[in-house]
């Protein structure tokens, strides 16, 4: 028998459809489709723990925190006369305005501060092992460390600043910062720069070097090179530590309690006096209230600003 050409023989097979798939390829997509939701179970089941913690340590308080600012303090009917008070309270309105001076203060200049460290930890130059000592061990120390420590350096009589500068003969008399804004306003500066640093270096980090080396090669600075190529890459993360500080200095207590002087400049201070101190637990309620919505204002500002800055291609 005459046996025909392979191509020949290949030409008389029946020619199966590309879309139409055999009952194994069917069977193995289904299993790696099970495969699929079972995983993506798997990690939704994982998240519910975090979800009930978050639940239950913020919502559920925030929200009896809205409630009760909502209801009378003697006959418990509601009313919105505790918000109409602060707002109303000339005392309380530049309690709070100082406290947005100081959050945004404090802000920018640990920016400005951090943002050199973090460029030499996320390049690894020389100076790298004498930096990260220093911004490391603050983020261990609690606030009440950070309070002691500013006691110690700026105290009026005692503190190692005014020593100094008495015997350079640079004061005439001790210079009395500590427990007054300015004091205040060097804790969270403290504080600010060793979280402006952590977030910065992150971001720098992910900035690709070979685009400052092009520039360099183009004929352009170091100097301009940071600030027109660095800075600009670097955008999301100063954003993101801006928020972090505003909203952290704005919502701080344990350093403005230790460097308060007689006036609290801070409005935490006077939720907790209005709380403790004058009996008035709903009227702190409302000006609680009112700090927690700036805070979160303050984050959602920035998320919002940075998934902008994404979707017009930022950091390019």
């Amino acid at each position: 028998m005459t046996e025909l050409h392979p191509r020949v023989e290949e030409a008389r097979l029946p020619v199966v459809p590309s879309h139409v798939e055999s009952p194994a390829d069917d069977e193995g997509y289904n299993i790696l489709r099970r495969r699929i939701g079972r995983e993506k179970l798997f990690f939704r089941l994982c998240t519910l723990p975090a979800i009930f913690v978050t639940v239950l340590v913020a919502i559920v308080p925030l929200g009896l925190l809205f409630i009760n600012s909502l209801r009378n303090q003697r006959s418990g009917a509601f009313t919105v006369e505790y918000y109409i008070a602060s707002f109303g309270n000339a005392f309380f309105m530049r309690t709070l305005a100082t406290t947005i001076l100081m959050a945004f203060s404090v802000a920018v200049v640990s920016i400005v501060l951090a943002l050199p460290m973090a460029y030499l930890l996320a390049r690894r130059t020389l100076l790298r092992n004498f930096i990260m000592p220093v911004v490391t061990v603050p983020r261990m120390l609690p606030f009440v460390v950070i309070g002691y420590a500013m006691i110690l350096l700026l105290a009026p009589m005692t503190g190692v600043v005014n020593k100094v500068l008495l015997g350079l003969g640079i004061l005439s008399q001790p210079a009395f910062i500590l427990f007054d804004w300015p004091g205040q306003a060097i804790a969270f500066t403290y504080s600010g720069i060793v979280v402006a640093t952590a977030v910065l270096t992150g971001v720098l980090m992910s900035v690709d070097p070979q685009l400052e080396d092009a520039a360099v090669s183009l004929g352009a600075t170091r100097l301009r090179t940071f600030f027109v190529i660095t800075i600009p890459l670097a955008t999301p993360g100063l954003i993101a530590a801006s928020a972090l500080i505003f909203t952290s200095v704005v919502t701080s207590y344990a350093i403005p309690v230790m460097l308060n002087g007689r006036v609290p400049y801070m409005v935490a201070l006077l939720v907790s006096a209005n709380l403790l101190t004058l009996q008035q637990p709903h009227l702190a309620y409302a000006q609680a209230v009112i700090v927690s919505v700036l805070a979160i204002g303050a984050t959602a500002l920035s998320q919002y600003v940075l998934m902008r800055y994404g979707r017009q291609g930022g950091g390019r």
